[in-house]
């Protein structure tokens, strides 16, 4: 066989597995909004799903292409036209590096769609305009309904100290929600890092500056988690 005709070949085999990722997840689409529209406030289920669709993408597609190019590499030898195994080989590394790409965008998406749709479960259940009022004057006090940390908190009426516990949905959004987002706000460096080290500071500085924004009482610590990430050589 010609070299053109087998690298024609290698090529269409490489595109019939890239149409396949797209078929895989569009059929898992209608099932994935039902879950989706079932999510209360975590998104477990969805972290299972996803390893699902992993393995039939990601990893099942890629074990076919490495199938497929160790059949392509006998018929190269076939041909004699061995300087092609460097040159279309170089193809099964871009592919696998394709499929990380494309399999990194969905999963950011797919946990940013679960994230909204918990946020909108909590703020059903949670009254914005609800006022934290001191337990023995009834005064207001300052706190964000949003708030995820426990504080103890003085009546500037009465002097009183005052222990303010979050709802347990509130706590969670932190991990279920703005985190995911976090990740959404991240994504062009996240993309990046892999193969640029430099977009890993500003993947880390997207990504927590989110964080930082979304959730003032945890600034220093996020700050401070930032800090080392962008001090840290390794991350360059």
């Amino acid at each position: 066989m010609a070299g053109e005709e087998l690298i024609n070949r290698w090529d269409s085999y490489l595109g019939k597995l890239k149409e396949r990722y797209f078929e895989i997840l569009a059929q898992a689409e209608e099932p994935l909004n039902g879950v989706i529209e079932g999510l209360q406030f975590d998104n477990v289920i969805i972290h299972n799903v996803k390893n699902g669709l992993h393995n039939q993408t990601v990893l099942q597609l890629f074990a076919k292409a490495e199938e497929g190019w160790g059949k392509m590499q006998t018929e190269i030898y076939k041909s004699g036209n061995l300087k092609l195994i460097k040159e279309q080989g170089g193809k099964l590394a871009s592919f696998r590096d394709w499929l990380n790409t494309e399999f990194t965008k969905f999963e950011v998406g797919l946990f940013a769609r679960a994230a909204r749709k918990i946020l909108d479960n909590v703020k059903q259940h949670i009254d914005e305009k609800k006022l934290h009022r001191c337990t023995q004057c009834a005064a207001e006090l300052p706190i964000n309904v949003y708030s995820f940390m426990a504080v103890n908190i003085k009546c500037d009426s009465c002097g009183s100290v005052n222990t303010y516990q979050p709802d347990d949905r509130v706590r969670a959004l932190e991990y279920y929600v703005l985190e995911p987002l976090a990740e959404e706000s991240a994504l062009e460096p996240k993309l990046r890092k892999d193969h640029d080290k430099s977009a890993n500071k500003e993947y880390f500085t997207k990504y927590y500056t989110f964080l930082m924004d979304n959730v003032p009482e945890k600034r220093e610590s996020y700050k401070r988690t930032l800090d080392e990430r962008l001090n840290n050589p390794f991350f360059g």
